[in-house]
């Protein structure tokens, strides 16, 4: 099942109402701090005001019992923190703890609660230290009274803020995803018609441009796929059209004539056949990726290849030699496509060449190895040389290949990490050059 889509507007408007209320929260939080920070600076006033005239060798019961509505009570200690004396009114001394009412306004400071009564100290002029506290219900209710009608107002005050604040939101993010709702309608015409078009990448959010990167390059290897189907279409269309016409008008020659010359058409549809399985071959290697997994020794299988087509030189009356001059022969490869090159390889020689063909291994590099596959033709120059590789091209339009072979061993060289070159000067070699093994092996057994 598929999950459902999300809206990002949607997922922002919900963090923001989130973080809104969060910071209503906190504010509620801060002012019911407050309470019992304006409780504690009250009596600190007050505290103050009582311990004006009095003196440590009085009796503490000498002080006000009622004060300003709430009731009083009273621990006195030493300097060093040593209880004197305490009220009478009080079960147990208060405990003791200094502090100044500036301590109230630090920016940050571990929370003190206080609850029905709060206390405060007040140092002495001779050093001593009077612990005031206080049972100020009537204060602590219309101090939380007050504070809560100011968290109200607040509240009454958050709301339209708020909710100016959502629609600025909104806009922003309507106007900020423009480019991408443009973009997308862009993206709706792309296609073969118009195959120049991309997303405009400059034009949207920084955090959005590397999909929109992406996908145009994803946009630019359709293309180029695409382009290269058509061009393949194109040329096999082209290379299939004189052959059927042939084999039409003899079909229509036999048909009006009692002679019926079989041979010519038989010529004639395994030149189709040839054509089109190595048409079909180049098609899969060019569209297929190669898995490189197997490790594959060059001098026993060109000696394979060597003798799956020594018939067909021998018809042709023409020699094959093999020379081995390998220290190193491994290569990571797919054997059947490495053995379908050396085949075009060897037959192009047949075909196009002259004399006797020579297969040479070797490494021009420690780290490469090499298969030679020359005749004693004439060298190619470099034009024709760089054309020989093209799709359909033949040097010799009499010939009977289809224009494909080179083509096909180019391609497998290249999935490989190979290359396929015509080496300058006569004779004329074709170079079959592949990267071997890593790690490499060791001396191959023949």
């Amino acid at each position: 099942m598929s999950r459902r889509a999300f809206s990002l507007r949607g997922r922002l408007l919900i963090s923001l109402l989130l973080m809104l209320a969060l910071g209503f929260c906190t504010l509620a939080l801060s002012l019911f701090d407050t309470r019992d920070e304006l409780r504690r600076i009250s009596l600190f006033l007050q505290a103050e005001e009582i311990a004006r005239d009095f003196k440590p060798s009085e009796s503490l019961d000498s002080l006000p019992r009622q004060y300003a509505g709430g009731e009083m009570s009273y621990s006195l200690y030493s300097a060093e923190g040593e209880l004197l004396q305490a009220s009478s009114n009080l079960a147990s001394p208060r405990r003791l703890r200094p502090a100044q009412p500036e301590d109230e306004l630090a920016l940050f400071r571990l929370k003190h609660r206080s609850g029905y009564v709060v206390s405060v100290s007040v140092t002495l002029p001779s050093g001593e230290i009077l612990m005031v506290a206080k049972r100020d219900q009537r204060e602590r209710e219309l101090i939380g009274a007050l504070l809560q009608t100011r968290m109200w107002r607040s509240l009454l005050l958050w709301l339209p803020v708020c909710a100016v604040g959502l629609l600025l939101i909104t806009w922003l993010i309507h106007w900020t995803l423009r480019p991408v709702r443009q973009a997308a309608n862009l993206a709706a015409t792309l296609g073969p018609a118009q195959p120049e078009l991309r997303l405009p990448v400059t034009e949207l959010p920084k955090e959005i441009r590397p999909l929109a990167q992406a996908v145009n390059q994803s946009l630019d290897r359709l293309m180029q796929a695409y382009h290269h189907e058509q061009q393949l279409v194109a040329d096999a269309a082209h290379q299939l059209r004189t052959p059927l016409a042939v084999m039409s008008l003899r079909l229509q020659t036999a048909e009006h004539h009692s002679e019926q010359d079989w041979d010519l058409l038989r010529e004639d549809i395994t030149h189709l056949q040839r054509l089109v399985s190595q048409w079909l071959s180049l098609a899969r290697k060019q569209e297929q990726a190669t898995e490189l997994t197997d490790h594959t020794a060059l001098a026993p299988l060109c000696r394979r290849v060597m003798g799956d087509l020594w018939p067909l030189f021998e018809q042709a009356n023409r020699e094959i030699q093999f020379h081995d001059d390998s220290s190193l022969d491994t290569v990571q490869a797919c054997e059947a496509d490495l053995s379908e090159a050396i085949v075009n390889a060897l037959d192009n020689a047949l075909t196009h060449g002259k004399g006797t063909v020579s297969l040479h291994l070797h490494n021009p590099q420690p780290d490469q190895c090499a298969i030679d596959i020359s005749d004693q033709g004439a060298a190619l120059d470099a034009q024709t040389a760089h054309l020989a590789f093209e799709r359909f091209h033949k040097q010799d339009s009499a010939s009977k290949g289809a224009g494909l072979g080179l083509t096909i061993v180019r391609q497998i060289m290249l999935r490989h990490s190979g290359q396929a070159l015509f080496l300058p000067g006569a004779p004329c070699t074709l170079r079959l050059l592949l990267p071997l093994a890593a790690p490499a092996s060791d001396k191959k057994t023949v």
